[in-house]
């Protein structure tokens, strides 16, 4: 752990967290507490008609009197474009309670999107960090149906731009939602590879908070607590929809690792993921699957005690090892290749990630050289193993 002694800073904006199977019909309750009247409902598209969307509106119209403008958030990672349309549809509905249900794109989206109510102009105008941005005077609410990205309760946001080579990285304290309905119920039935894509993003949040440069004792119990629960409860939830137990831990220690990594940070296999997406449409989580054990080995000289808390939480003889043994246990054992096409593609993937904000919190400076070995080394599945990389 870190040390008590040391210095540290601390980010935790989430005001309110509940937990329960069944909590999205407390939107009701939340309506009335705070004398909502004009609710919006930003819902994933692939929830368009159905029960979950259906549960929310009568929970909503309920409270309020009326049925919520409901906008359907496109089926993929957020870009400027979808960000700009669902703000205009955010500003015809003129909301005093918006609420956002589905995975971490929504979420994003969402975000973003209402703060451009109160900071008009372009998406990209309000990305970036050390911004004062004005706040929307609405009640947000965020309801994740995946476990991964931890969006309901960070103050962060990302997004793609027609042509960049990286993501814009939105960061502001006015961003994150006032409650948080963590509500297992949402994840249950998910396709396995949305339970190990999503899964494994919050595997990479709670391992790189943790050995991240800028971990703390604030940090880190949240960090090793989540990574714990994954450990255990991952591979459950991937094998079993439907169990609600594994569905719940998994939601729990997502939003663990989120509240960790919001000021802990993340590191290279985030960096490594960024450009993925933007250049090859690779999904967030799988991205950060292909990376993380290489880069967990090529960390490992300094990892020193939190290697081996890493190493005992998931039964492996290393750190490098426990990330390739959970990225098979949920079916993402594979290699770099199916997705980046030839070695200039890599180095163009590689030159990218050293430009991420990302690569000074790592806890092993990495060079472009470094970069490009780990890009090489991701062409081959371990089998459930340790990358065989050094460097």
């Amino acid at each position: 752990m870190a040390a008590v002694s040391g210095e540290f800073v601390f980010f935790h904006s989430a005001r309110r967290v509940i937990h329960a199977p069944g909590a999205i019909g407390k939107l009701a309750d939340l309506a009335k507490e705070f004398g909502c009247a004009r609710a919006v409902l930003a819902i994933d598209a692939v929830f368009a008609g159905g029960p979950i969307e259906a549960r929310a509106i009568e929970a909503l119209k309920a409270s309020t009197g009326a049925a919520p403008a409901v906008v359907h958030v496109p089926s993929r990672e957020p870009d400027t474009a979808s960000i700009e349309a669902v703000a205009r549809a955010f500003a015809a509905a003129d909301p005093d309670m918006i609420v956002a249900i589905g995975g971490g794109s929504t979420m994003d989206t969402a975000k973003v999107a209402r703060l451009l109510l109160s900071n008009p102009g372009p998406a990209e105008g309000i990305s970036g960090f050390g911004k004062t941005l004005r706040p929307h005077a609405s009640l947000f609410v965020c309801a994740p149906t995946t476990a991964g990205t931890g969006s309901e309760v960070s103050e962060s946001a990302i997004s793609s731009k027609s042509g960049a080579e990286v993501k814009l990285i939105y960061r502001s304290p006015e961003m994150t939602a006032k409650i948080a309905l963590l509500d297992p119920a949402l994840t249950v039935g998910a396709p396995a590879f949305v339970t190990a894509q999503s899964g494994y993003d919050a595997v990479t949040h709670a391992v790189e908070a943790y050995v991240s440069n800028a971990a703390s004792v604030m940090t880190d119990p949240l960090a090793v607590e989540s990574f714990r629960l994954l450990a255990r409860w991952l591979p459950v939830a991937y094998r079993e929809p439907e169990n609600l137990e594994a569905r719940s831990a998994c939601l729990i220690a997502s939003c663990q690792a989120a509240i960790a990594f919001n000021s802990a940070n993340l590191g290279l296999a985030h960096a490594f993921a960024a450009p993925l997406g933007a250049l090859h449409h690779v999904a967030h989580g799988l991205g950060n699957a292909l990376a993380l054990p290489v880069v967990t080995a090529f960390n490992a000289p300094v990892l020193g005690r939190k290697g081996e808390v890493v190493a005992e939480a998931f039964g492996a003889a290393s750190a490098a090892q426990a990330m390739g043994k959970i990225r098979a246990a949920v079916g993402l054992d594979v290699s770099i290749d199916k997705y980046v096409p030839d070695a200039e593609a890599r180095a163009k993937v590689a030159a990218a990630a050293m430009r991420s904000g990302q690569v000074r919190m790592n806890p092993r400076l990495a060079t472009l050289d470094d970069a490009l070995a780990m890009i090489e080394a991701m062409r081959t599945p371990t089998g459930g193993d340790a990358p065989a990389f050094a460097r």
